[in-house]
């Protein structure tokens, strides 16, 4: 080859990878990841809850049957500063009054390793996955948002609970997983009650349901808070009812009492078994402390989070 031949080969060389065109990032909006969150399975063993809804002790347990995949978690984590706006924005505009709307089919799911449809959220009426999202970001910024909605929420929900003609406040993608108690009074038969006791008895689930969605917001709000140990939380009556619960639940466990830090949990077990470092308990992550529902208990988790949010601002 001759030598400006093989000096122009070089060159090219050296450069031409500058020049290819080089495979975009994937980017997803708020709205994309809601619709499609990426991970769809049926759920088959449902846990029954006492009704009126208990505040679960502390995270939200009202999911459907569709979340967010490995990979769109990870997503979501490595671009929190620019979809929490994004969060805080929804929370803010939507119409608790909207019926979600049934979406399309996720098209990137691949048939036969799912058994259901994949079918996520819809992100123009309020769903679960927000509430996901907030609390796997730690996202202390949308609280104001988020404690605005539940006024809005809890509004319409003690109207409901009055009212059987009432609208009850919409949520998409709320309780597969989760049913109320028996609501046959003492004595009824459910195979000989009226079609109007029937009516009835439907209009309790329903209210089961957006009572525990109401429910799921105020643990969320409680988690932001514990985790970075925030202390009139930590200090307050709310604080010390859960930890009478905790150790009453698991304190004489066999098996998870010999555990004196998360550090004893063996590995294989950490997915499954969690450690409470205040009241120094080892605790299974399935099963919910549920802790009964009083005003005075929202009352007392609204003013700790509005006192939460004035700390982060000094």
């Amino acid at each position: 080859m001759k030598p400006l031949l093989l000096i122009a080969a070089i060159l090219f060389a050296i450069t031409a990878p500058a020049f290819a065109q080089k495979k975009p990032a994937i980017a997803y909006t708020l709205d994309d990841l809601i619709r499609w969150p990426g991970d769809y399975s049926q759920i088959c063993d449902a846990m029954q809850k006492p009704f009126p809804a208990t505040i679960p002790g502390f995270r939200s347990i009202m999911h459907g049957e569709a979340g967010f995949s490995k990979a769109k978690l990870d997503y979501i984590k490595a671009n929190r500063a620019k979809l929490l706006p994004a969060v805080g924005a929804k929370l803010e505009k939507l119409d608790l009054l909207r019926a979600p709307v049934e979406q399309k089919p996720d098209p990137t799911a691949k048939k036969g390793e799912i058994d259901i449809d994949p079918i996520g959220l819809d992100p123009d009426s309020f769903n679960t996955l927000l509430l996901s999202i907030i609390e796997e970001t730690d996202a202390v910024e949308v609280l104001p948002q988020l404690l605005a909605l539940e006024d809005k929420f809890h509004a319409l929900l003690v109207v409901a609970e009055k009212d059987p003609k009432a609208p009850l406040p919409q949520t998409d993608g709320d309780g597969a997983g989760i049913y109320p108690g028996d609501l046959l009074k003492e004595g009824e038969d459910a195979e000989k009650i009226s079609p109007e006791r029937e009516a009835e008895i439907e209009r309790q689930r329903e209210i089961f349901s957006a009572q525990s969605v109401h429910r799921d917001i105020l643990a969320v709000c409680v988690r932001l808070m514990r985790k970075p140990g925030y202390g009139p939380m930590l200090q307050s009556n709310l604080e010390k009812t859960y930890g009478k619960l905790l150790k009453a639940q698991w304190g004489d466990d066999e098996q998870l009492s010999k555990y004196k830090s998360a550090a004893d949990i063996p590995k294989e077990e950490r997915d499954d078994i969690k450690y409470d470092p205040v009241h120094k308990v080892a605790y299974m992550k399935w099963r919910t402390v549920d802790i009964p529902y009083t005003e005075e208990i929202r009352t007392e988790i609204i003013a700790l989070t509005k006192s939460f949010i004035e700390s982060k601002k000094k």
